[in-house]
């Protein structure tokens, strides 16, 4: 398992536990909060994929750098 979908799993369930956690305080009376709060996890999750993916590919384009102070 690779650290994006780690972190895509715990994001998820943030906001399992935060959509339980505002329906039990009654904070979701309605269909439309319910879907509003949803729709913005969602927004959440697809801008945190985009910084995981672009870190990723930081991490693995700066692999195998050693800068000329390091080199023995």
């Amino acid at each position: 398992m690779d650290a994006a979908t780690i972190m895509e799993s715990r994001l998820k369930l943030m906001q399992e536990h935060d959509f339980q956690r505002r329906l039990d305080a009654g904070e979701l009376d309605t269909e439309t909060k319910r879907k509003k709060l949803l729709g913005a996890y969602a927004e959440e999750l697809e801008r945190k994929k985009l910084e995981w993916e672009n870190l990723q590919v930081s991490v693995v384009a700066g692999a195998g750098f050693e800068p000329a102070a390091f080199r023995l």
